[in-house]
């Protein structure tokens, strides 16, 4: 088993560095309380490694408790990799291998992520093409979630193409099923022999995203 998701601390990059993760001791053992508890604050939803839904960007998409339990479990998952050391814009003539047609969840190795402790990892940082989500849903229709390694789908320094984008893997009323989108995943420890993958979100009624835990076993 590997984990494919950055643990969360106070520390976790953000999109344009403008949210953050703040942990603070609610009750302490030491201070004379029965018990340690914490408090934890998320400024967004959207952070660390997480899922954007449909209702994303579109109010008529799905949430994360609208799809039924068997979709957050896959063993059609696929690996490409696709080497990126800065920002640029990808598109689906440079993967390095054909996607497969039997596809479920498609994930994009950059190693991006060794510039994870850097401000070059969410202002330099690469992003999709639009027109990849046009052709996913096109040609090959049993994707339902695409990640990758690093922060966003949309790239800082491209970022009205980072919207289209959002808005074409997104939309519920596209060619075929809209895509989900797992951003800022840790990949660096995989290759494409993986067996199975688990994706456990945080479970809140209607919300267009979560952080999410994911195991893949190999």
């Amino acid at each position: 088993m590997i984990l494919l998701s950055h643990i969360i601390e106070p520390e976790t990059p953000t999109y344009g560095n403008r949210d953050s993760f703040i942990i603070e001791g609610s009750s302490q053992i030491a201070d004379g309380s029965s018990a340690n508890s914490s408090k934890w604050t998320f400024t967004t939803n959207h952070l660390g490694t997480h899922i954007d839904m449909p209702k994303h960007f579109f109010e008529e998409g799905y949430t994360i408790t609208d799809v039924p339990l068997n979709f957050w479990i896959s063993d059609k998952v696929q690996v490409i990799e696709v080497p990126c050391t800065e920002a640029k814009l990808i598109e689906i003539k440079q993967l390095s291998k054909e996607i497969n047609n039997e596809t479920e969840i498609l994930l994009i190795k950059t190693g991006y992520e060794k510039f994870r402790n850097t401000d070059k990892y969410w202002n330099d940082n690469p992003g999709l093409l639009a027109n990849m989500g046009t052709w996913l849903r096109k040609n090959r229709p049993n994707i339902k979630i695409i990640g990758f390694d690093f922060i966003s789908l949309s790239s800082w320094k491209f970022k009205e193409e980072g919207k289209e984008a959002h808005r074409v893997f997104l939309n519920p009323k596209g060619t075929g099923d809209p895509i989900c989108i797992i951003e800022d995943m840790s990949l660096c420890n995989i290759s494409d022999l993986i067996k199975k993958i688990i994706i456990s979100p945080v479970f809140v009624k209607c919300t267009n995203g979560s952080p999410v835990t994911i195991f893949a076993i190999i």
